[in-house]
């Protein structure tokens, strides 16, 4: 639905629009002259974090503004003196900083109503939405200069009062009449006062720094071009702003081998990518460009804590030009206030140029649903985006549900595997590509790269999964059968083989030798198979769908599912009977770590990480397991005083029969811990805390045992499965000596016998030899005092 305005041309009726709706506008056969601003809309829903996508649009058309008459009198003002203008002060349209009139407000597409008029009637008071267009075309600007002794006439303004997004403008078919160059475009600043907690945190909000008008024709900047906004206004400078060289995400400054990448290096210039043709406008605070075809990217956080967890500061890195560009989002739009009220929506619209490569790099771990696309573009506009991700699972790429293949895929039936160039760049999407989503994932860097083409939404799924690196011993490749251990291991995890798919077999030490001394290196990933959806609106070709899989009708694997599997392996592992249901000799294996859903608690602390870059040829391709030969006592247990905690609790090894750490934490076994005197008698009752623990790692570290009783030749034993290992012998501290005086110790004497040390009884108390000399010494006096007396 669309709201249609028209006005037939009558001088005396000259009212300006401001306009609310959650309908597309169209204006058109209208004049307006002599306004504070001529023409302000505002449209909301849908919401963005519904994620819902309209077509929704301002029309201006066939229209004549016109910014001061011959006639206009610079004295006839209104004066905050008068109670009405005082006290429609917020509501009143916003002027150019110097004074005087704007033709037409850049528009405002929202998430919702902005609650005037009980704030401000061009505010906002919910999110950006997502898609937005104002169009002007056939229309005429008189007038729009320098007036009344300062003032000027502008004819594009951006909407002060909105600091999160101010969709585009395309002009075409317009006539200048008296107007002048410098006051044909004018863009806010960001708004300094909103970089607070509870509005755009420690940086500015976009709206002003993103504010894009292209001319279709050059009617309007006299050729065919756009105006792009100071983006990098203030970088390094005011502190209050935030926005500098420091607040680039630090994983796009290291190298493979974690050193440092200088600034200056990878990105000398900063703010919206520009070429020779951009001219800076002082008066416009923006570029006027003609060499590039500027549109704007689409990045929207899909997951259920788009609101919660912060990706911003975003960096948008053209590295071939050697721009960076940094987003920071939506400010807060909670009632309320606090750190609880920070709720700010990950969705970002960055300026980019088509025919572009660019990287994109999040502060913290990214999304794993997103989505991209370029607003208002047609077919012909493309970008190459490269996504980083610091914990990648296996990412599938869809265009309307439908699964879109990576380039370097290579389909054995139903099955495939990813195929690994053999020169830099030869999968790479290529920008002459026609298929929208084409995509590959380069291992090296942890970066997906996809081709955004026009403004059909790709969507990136993060797909859970597990790897499982399996050590077998020396044969030739043919002589090892794949479908073999798959089968078994589907059967031993109980799990469709579907769900298992063989991904490398490498030969150790030479891929040439028709045989590897050190046998074979199996990898194997665990996961759902893409799925392919067909789209209710999209008739697919049944010529593009032989390399696609089809529905997963067993049931999707969940979290719970991929931890269960993980320690299924480990404790089989563990225990050295994987080799028996497997069918093979497994050496050793490793297990990559399941990542949790965002809906999970536990994606929580995953997502909090530190963002790091690592070579992959140097990480860890997950947790190794192996039978554990021995436990190995690290730490040995030294005792305090009886009842105290240990003042030196033990700490216990897990290792394979070369010494290797075996990361038992992957399984679900723990470690228990028994005390035993030191002929091997279990003593029962003598030791407190948690004496059963998991392992962190191959570590199990003991923190709160106590020791009960006093005595020496104690012994703690360990046992996991069937290895166990014992500590040397231990004793109490002995308690210190009695300070009493000889008629006490007599009273003493005579009410209670001196306990006899007796090695192995739990229930009696142990004296040392010290201790026995003394009370000896004690009881001797006493005698003596005794017999004194009589």
């Amino acid at each position: 639905m669309r709201h249609r305005l028209a006005k037939q041309p009558d001088p005396k009726k000259e009212e300006p629009f401001m306009i609310r709706t959650p309908y597309s506008i169209q204006i058109s056969d209208v004049i307006l002259a002599e306004n504070g601003m001529g023409i302000l809309p505002i449209v909301y829903n849908p919401t963005a974090t519904s994620h819902g996508i309209s077509n929704k649009t301002v029309q201006i058309s066939n229209s004549l503004l016109v910014g001061s008459t011959p006639n206009f009198d610079c004295s006839d003002v209104l004066t905050s003196s008068d109670p009405n203008i005082a006290a429609t002060a917020q509501h009143r349209s916003r002027r150019p900083l110097t004074g005087g009139r704007s033709g037409i407000s850049w528009p405002t597409f929202a998430t919702g109503h902005n609650l005037a008029p009980v704030y401000p009637l061009a505010g906002l008071k919910n999110y950006n939405a997502i898609s937005g267009l104002m169009t002007v075309t056939d229309t005429t600007f008189v007038n729009f200069r320098n007036v009344c002794s300062g003032e000027a006439n502008v004819i594009f303004m951006t909407n002060p009062e909105n600091e999160d997004l101010q969709h585009p403008i395309q002009v075409s078919r317009i006539t200048l009449v008296g107007s002048a160059e410098d006051r044909k475009i004018f863009i806010h600043q960001p708004d300094v006062t909103k970089v607070t907690p509870s509005a755009c945190v420690d940086m500015d909000c976009d709206a002003k720094k993103k504010s894009l008008l292209k001319d279709l024709d050059g009617s309007f900047l006299g050729q065919i071009g756009a105006v792009v906004p100071q983006s990098e206004y203030q970088w390094d400078g005011d502190t209050r702003d935030g926005l500098g060289d420091y607040r680039i995400p630090k994983v796009m400054l290291t190298r493979l081998n974690g050193s440092r990448i200088p600034v200056a290096e990878i990105a000398p210039n900063k703010g919206i990518i520009r070429d020779s043709s951009c001219v800076y406008m002082s008066s416009w605070r923006a570029y006027k460009c003609f060499g590039l075809n500027y549109e704007m990217l689409v990045i929207e956080s899909l997951d259920s804590d788009t609101e919660t967890r912060r990706l911003s500061p975003v960096a948008v890195l053209a590295k071939e030009d050697g721009y960076v560009d940094l987003l920071n989002g939506p400010s807060n739009h909670d009632l309320c206030s606090g750190y609880s009220c920070r709720k700010r929506v990950s969705l970002f619209h960055p300026i980019v140029a088509t025919n572009k490569s660019y990287e994109v790099f999040f502060t913290s771990t990214s999304p794993q649903k997103l989505r991209l696309k370029l607003l208002n573009a047609d077919n012909t506009k493309a970008v190459r985006v490269g996504i980083y991700y610091s914990n990648p699972q296996r990412l599938d790429v869809y265009v309307n549900n439908i699964y879109i293949n990576p380039t370097n895929v290579n389909w054995k039936g139903s099955d495939y595997t990813l195929l690994a160039p053999t020169y830099q760049g030869q999968y790479m999407p290529q920008l002459s590509s026609t298929i929208n989503g084409d995509n590959y994932f380069d291992k090296d860097y942890s970066t997906l790269y996809i081709l955004v083409r026009g403004s059909t939404p790709v969507e990136i799924r993060t797909s859970p999964l597990i790897v499982i690196a399996f050590n077998i011993p020396a044969m030739t490749v043919d002589q090892f059968y794949g479908e073999n251990l798959v089968k078994n291991l589907a059967l031993f995890l109980n799990i469709p083989a579907s769900k298992i798919r063989i991904t490398k077999i490498i030969a150790e030490g030479s891929r040439r030798r028709k045989r590897a001394a050190g046998g074979l290196t199996v990898s194997v990933e665990i996961s759902d198979p893409p799925v392919q959806q067909q789209d209710n609106t999209t008739t697919t070709n049944t010529t593009t769908t032989t390399n696609t899989t089809t529905s997963n009708s067993t049931g999707e694997l969940s979290f719970s599912d991929f931890q269960q599997i993980s320690q299924n392996l480990a404790s089989a592992a563990i225990s050295g009977s994987l080799s028996n249901y497997l069918n093979v000799t497994v050496g050793s294996l490793s297990v990559s770590d399941p990542v949790p859903s965002p809906s999970d608690p536990g994606w929580s602390q995953v997502a909090s990480e530190v963002v790091n870059r690592t070579d992959p040829s140097t990480s860890s391709t997950g947790s190794y397991l192996a039978t554990v030969s021995k436990l190995t006592v690290v730490q040995e247990p030294i005792a305090g005083l009886p009842g105290e905690r240990l003042s030196q609790q033990p700490c216990v090894m897990a290792q394979d029969s070369n010494g290797n750490c075996v990361s038992v934490s992957t399984s679900s076994l723990s470690l228990t811990a028994m005390l035993q005197y030191s002929n091997g008698t279990i003593v029962n009752n003598g030791l407190e805390g948690n004496s059963t623990i998991l392992f962190d790692s191959c570590w199990a570290n003991y923190t709160d045992l106590v020791l009960k009783l006093p005595g020496s030749g104690y012994k703690l034993e360990f046992v996991l499965n069937q290895v166990s290992a014992q500590t040397r012998a231990f004793a109490a501290k002995s308690l210190p000596p009695p300070t009493t005086t000889a008629t006490n110790t007599t009273t003493s004497s005579t009410n209670q016998s001196p306990p006899q040390p007796n090695v192995g009884d739990s229930a009696v108390a142990t004296y040392s030899p010290f201790q026995a000399l003394l009370v000896l010494a004690v009881t001797l006096m006493t005698i003596n005092l005794l017999m004194s007396d009589q």
